[in-house]
């Protein structure tokens, strides 16, 4: 498809001289972001890395639902935690195997569900087996990427994002480990991974410098229906320890990286960083939203150099460390989902594309997956 760079000349970017008013017209309010919230239902989200589900139920949250994930005859099933018989959570409970292979087994009464939500099950009346009509609600599921990905409504909006490092043998992967937010609206944090003005100061030293603080030129423009793409025009100037990880030792070496950013609308990023000789580390990232304002990260990290023996220490520790400095930041936002309107917040023409854009794109899919006023 044609693709239309947007940069800072257009209108949609603002200049110190423009009425804020000016911004109502993106509707950015309560009854807004609500919508926004609840239309993230229709996508894919991550709730649990492939490694850690097994056998054993997990309890698992997605957009205030209480889940429940399990591996059932080896294949990821994630169903509503609640027995259909006194409502108990079916995470509580275990695997068990029956004439129809593996099923879920209620830790209250023993009721069993097959893979398929139905229940093959009541112990106390065997004799109803095969003709019992109760069943509880099982979720779309997608195992890819090395997590668990799911989907509440029926029909998802957008197909899962992509990822080609992950499975091109050329790249070494790990994931890192997962960690949940409080106060953080989902949009918030997608908005701050792809924030690059704000590295000079929350990562000084490390993904920035506070004392040069401007930031390269780039571009924003969409490349796909559901792809908002962003790239530097020129490239960014890293403090070299950033790639070393050397306990997170930096010294005054510096080195120029190519940057690009895919937003997998939603919530999903993949972000490509690469120098001239070819090296390149991507991280593959989606805030999982459990609630309005809880997160769960999860991040997937691939490249195409050094050592998989240490690839752990150095990008799952790294992403520690740079997601510790980002949390008390973007938990600090108020209000914690974005604001009631648009005025509530300044933006700098040439600095703040992305998130105009992006903020623009999640009130047009609001309005398509959750007009004004319904339900």
């Amino acid at each position: 498809m044609t693709t239309i760079p947007v940069t800072g000349d257009t209108d949609w970017a603002l200049s110190k001289n423009q009425n804020p008013a000016d911004l109502r017209v993106n509707r950015m309010d309560v009854e807004a972001e609500t919508r926004i919230y609840r239309a993230l239902r229709h996508f894919w989200h991550p709730v649990i890395y492939s490694d850690e589900l097994d056998d054993e139920p997990k309890q698992v949250w997605l957009c205030d639902e209480q889940l429940v994930a399990v591996r059932l005859d080896g294949e990821a099933a994630v169903f509503n935690d609640m027995c259909a018989h006194r409502g108990t959570a079916l995470s509580l409970g275990k695997v068990v195997v029956s004439e129809c292979g593996e099923t879920l087994q209620c830790p209250y009464h023993g009721w069993r569900y097959a893979p398929d939500g139905r229940c093959v099950l009541a112990p106390q009346r065997p004799d109803l087996a095969g003709r019992l009509r109760a069943r509880i609600k099982r979720h779309n599921v997608v195992e890819r990427y090395g997590m668990v990905w799911v989907c509440l409504a029926d029909e998802p909006h957008f197909p899962l994002p992509e990822f080609p490092q992950f499975e091109d043998p050329s790249y070494d992967c790990v994931a890192v480990p997962s960690t949940d937010w409080d106060h953080t609206f989902a949009v918030r944090r997608t908005e701050n991974y792809i924030d690059p003005a704000h590295l000079a100061f929350v990562h000084d030293g490390y993904l920035g410098d506070s004392s040069d603080p401007a930031i390269p030129r780039h571009e924003v423009y969409p490349t796909a229906r559901n792809i908002l793409h962003m790239r530097l025009s020129e490239p960014a100037r890293e403090p070299a320890g950033a790639a070393k990880n050397k306990s997170i030792d930096n010294d005054s070496e510096y080195m120029e990286v190519m940057k690009t950013w895919e937003c997998f609308m939603p919530l999903t990023v993949l972000l490509r960083s690469f120098n001239p000789a070819g090296e390149t580390f991507c991280l593959f990232f989606h805030p999982t939203p459990t609630s309005p304002t809880t997160i769960r990260n999860f991040t997937i990290g691939a490249r195409n150099f050094g050592s998989a023996s240490t690839i752990f220490e150095e990008i799952a520790g790294w992403n520690k460390f740079v997601y510790e400095q980002d949390e008390p930041i973007v938990s600090s936002q108020r209000p914690a989902q974005l604001p009631e309107d648009l005025s509530m917040e300044m933006f700098l023409a040439e600095v703040d594309i992305f998130s105009l854009h992006y903020r623009k794109w999640l009130l047009e899919l609001a309005d398509e997956l959750v007009p004004a006023g319904a339900g």
